[in-house]
């Protein structure tokens, strides 16, 4: 090799290194832009996602009567298993967004509305509370009172400025947009259901005309059936044990006579969706509320009831539902929680552990893999190896064995 090519090669991964430190830098500085653009994407393709939000979610009660339908002895029903199963799913689907939209969201609205008001008296009480404390109070340090009297008038300043008016038709506007792209999520998630079979055949063939190798082609399929399982499990199980916190919860505060207990009770079933670290933050939001609005005491019960329900809930009701773990580390769901909730806010936390144990699956897959590669090659050189030795050691018998005859016919 030419001097000058051995200088050229050394600085190839110098020059690689340094457009991907360029590259990771540009998006940092871009960042802003770059979730703008993929939020706008998103909202662009919404319909989709609650399409398939919407499979994933009615996956599970549909195979089951489908199933159910395909064992009945009349020919009927087990011909048209899944129709009918789908006829059925869907039903009860539309009346539960029914019920929703006519009796649920009202109460809620009226809660937040009526929560949004008493928030000024709620501040008040509480700087009254931190103004009345007593001088040795370890509470005095902090200064507490002027943060919230610095915190609370921006908020309530944005609470009551008429130039929100413009914000809140444009939320109105949004709502709407919201329901229409539920009706056709639901639509095209209806022709998922019905057609899966023929969908995953045709994803099969683009798979293997993208790869004409054999086994990358069913590597790939590999990772997306591990990529199907991670959020079946996490949407389909997550969503069920999310139904039973959201009604626990609500009932607990029902119970006590909370204050808006049914939207309190809402944000408990959604933070149940960040797991190890939804029901923390749902407990915490809850009791302070309810600390807030009622007493002491009460709050205390309530903190009690949630942290006795999340226990029963975290070692028995969830690991049923879920059957498979998604095996990710709490420290790991810690850093993928803050980092989605940083850049995407609320979706970015809910969105971030099953997008982190999607990447999890992808790496432990490409690692066992590699090692089963590596272990057949040392296994393949072991054998070659001992068929080189083979035939010294044939020769070796063969000659043993002709002395052995010569010995004899001399002997003889």
């Amino acid at each position: 090799m030419k001097k000058s090519d051995f200088g050229l090669t050394r600085w190839i991964p110098i020059f690689i290194i340094a457009v991907v430190l360029m590259l990771i830098y540009k998006t940092i500085d871009n960042i802003g832009q770059i979730t703008s653009a993929i939020g706008n994407f998103l909202s662009v393709i919404s319909p989709l996602l609650y399409g398939i939000l919407f499979t994933y979610f009615l996956h599970v009660p549909h195979n089951a009567l489908e199933r159910l339908f395909k064992k009945a002895k009349w020919k009927f029903f087990a011909k048209r298993a899944r129709g009918i199963a789908t006829i059925i799913v869907f039903t009860v689907l539309i009346a539960l967004i029914a019920f929703i939209l006519s009796f649920v969201l009202p109460i809620v609205f009226q809660n937040a509305i009526h929560f949004a008001e008493s928030v000024p008296g709620y501040i008040t009480t509480i700087l009254e509370f931190f103004d009345n404390l007593p001088e040795d109070s370890i509470w005095v340090n902090f200064d507490i009172a002027n943060v919230i009297r610095n915190s609370s008038g921006d908020f309530l300043h944005t609470l009551v400025n008429p130039d929100q008016i413009g914000q809140v038709a444009q939320g109105v506007m949004d709502f709407v947009g919201g329901i229409f792209n539920i009706i056709m999520g639901l639509v095209i998630s209806l022709y998922l259901i019905l057609d899966r079979d023929r969908i995953t055949a045709f994803f099969k063939r683009l798979n293997h005309a993208i790869f004409k190798n054999e086994s990358r082609a069913n590597k790939a399929i590999k990772y997306v059936a591990q990529i199907n399982k991670v959020l079946l499990t996490f949407i389909a199980s997550k969503g069920l044990d999310s139904l039973i916190n959201f009604v626990v919860a609500t009932t607990v505060l029902y119970i006590f006579n909370v204050p808006y207990a049914l939207l309190l009770g809402l944000i408990a079933g959604a933070f149940n969706f960040i797991p190890f670290l939804g029901s923390i933050i749902s407990a915490f939001i809850i009791s302070i509320i309810t600390l807030i609005t009622c007493d002491l005491w009460t709050a205390i019960y309530v903190m009690l009831c949630l942290l006795v329900f999340h226990q029963l809930d975290g070692n028995f009701i969830e690991p049923r539902i879920m059957k498979s773990s998604l095996k990710i580390s709490p420290i790991l769901v810690i850093i993928t929680v803050v980092i989605g909730g940083a850049y995407f806010g609320i979706v970015g936390m809910f969105l971030a552990v099953p997008i982190a144990v999607i990447i999890k699956q992808i790496l432990l897959e490409y690692v066992a893999h590699t090692e089963e590669e590596k272990l057949a090659k040392e296994n393949a050189g072991e054998a070659d190896a001992i068929n080189e030795e083979a035939p010294v050691s044939e020769t070796d018998a063969s000659v043993i064995t002709e002395n052995a005859v010569k010995t004899d016919n001399t002997e003889q």
